[in-house]
């Protein structure tokens, strides 16, 4: 019999960091069975080892309404399956759906943090029940940066352990520079588009954004109405779209308020793309400043423009930070952070 992992978690149709961290996992993983909890049915479902369960859910009281409709499913797969382990993404809902189902049934929890839950939610005024109810039911904690390990107390930094995400590294490599820039993420104030266009939108210089959020329609009358003609809103992309825009750009940006890792900066630096970055979180880790990229301060619009403006008018730097990145890349493969997970699993049941 195969191992069985119920996993709450967010999943395809829904595009981001967790979707594409947990599709790594479940592919690399084929001998175990995965149970994944989501919000809505995935219909084109590629891997024999998932079952995707849809959680009714109200959009309004998503959160809350996900938690209790998937604490009453999550109950049902654990009777009929023999669930061994629980492993949820993100703290709130999921997190404590995982530490709910744990207390009922007595089946090990991990809990993977992937950065603004660590970052925010733990900080928020009734965020900060839930964090600590997840973390405190979780039997092990992942963290995806050693800057998320650090923002957890003593007593519970003694159960987590630091697994760095992967990349896919058949569709990122160098293709050509065509003389843009690059932005890929969320249209929310967390990862600071706002900051980066007013840094770009006086240089001369072609900008391309990827990605969508509720920023988005501020973002795009701001252009229109001060025609700013070097900036090109794209929209939300497929992995195979937004790949394509990485192999050719100049440079790829992250002016991020807070991050806790920057998986887009490894996908960059594997197309052999410097990356310019806020000197925030985990992007530290990853960003090397002078090596394979380059930091400003953060929100500071003066310093990230000299810092645009430098990659702009040194096409040479383009190519030695580029180049140290491609190196740097290789440390970051899905196989071995799949791999490390097993191992905890192992552990555990």
């Amino acid at each position: 019999m195969p191992m069985k992992v119920l996993m709450p978690t967010i999943y395809y149709p829904h595009i981001g960091g967790i979707t594409i961290h947990v599709e790594n996992i479940v592919r690399h993983l084929k001998d175990i069975e995965f149970h994944i909890l989501t919000y809505d049915k995935f219909e084109e479902n590629r891997y024999k080892n998932v079952i995707v369960h849809k959680v009714p859910h109200l959009k309004k009281f998503r959160g809350i309404s996900y938690l209790i409709n998937a604490y009453k499913i999550g109950k049902e797969i654990i009777k009929k399956e023999e669930i061994d382990i629980i492993h949820s993404h993100y703290a709130f809902p999921q997190g404590c759906i995982g530490g709910l189902l744990k207390n009922k049934f007595s089946i090990p929890h991990i809990l993977t943090l992937h950065g603004s839950d660590a970052l925010i939610l733990k900080n928020s005024a009734i965020g900060k029940y839930f964090f600590k109810y997840a973390v405190k039911n979780s039997d092990k904690i992942i963290c995806v940066s050693n800057y998320i390990k650090n923002q957890l107390n003593d007593k519970i930094k003694d159960k987590a352990v630091v697994i760095y995400n992967g990349i896919n590294r058949e569709h990122l490599y160098y293709e050509s520079d065509n003389n843009f820039g690059l932005f890929v993420g969320a249209f929310v104030p967390q990862k600071g588009v706002d900051i980066l266009i007013k840094a770009i939108e006086d240089i001369d210089f072609n900008f391309k954004l990827i990605g969508s959020g509720k920023l988005y329609k501020k973002i795009e009358d701001y252009i229109i109405k001060n025609k700013l003609e070097n900036i090109q809103l794209l929209g939300k992309k497929s992995f195979n779209e937004t790949s394509s825009f990485m192999r050719k750009c100049s440079f790829l940006v992250i002016p991020s308020r807070s991050e806790g890792f920057g998986l887009v900066a490894v996908e960059a630096m594997a197309c052999s793309k410097p990356v310019i970055a806020s000197d925030v979180g985990g992007l530290k880790e990853v960003v090397v400043d002078g090596y394979n990229g380059l930091l400003f301060k953060k929100e500071n619009i003066i310093d990230l423009k000299e810092k645009i403006q430098k990659l702009i008018d040194d096409k040479d730097l383009r190519k030695t930070l580029g180049k140290n990145g491609e190196k740097f890349s290789k440390k970051f493969s899905w196989k071995k952070c799949a791999e490390s997970v097993r191992e905890i699993y192992e552990n555990l049941s």
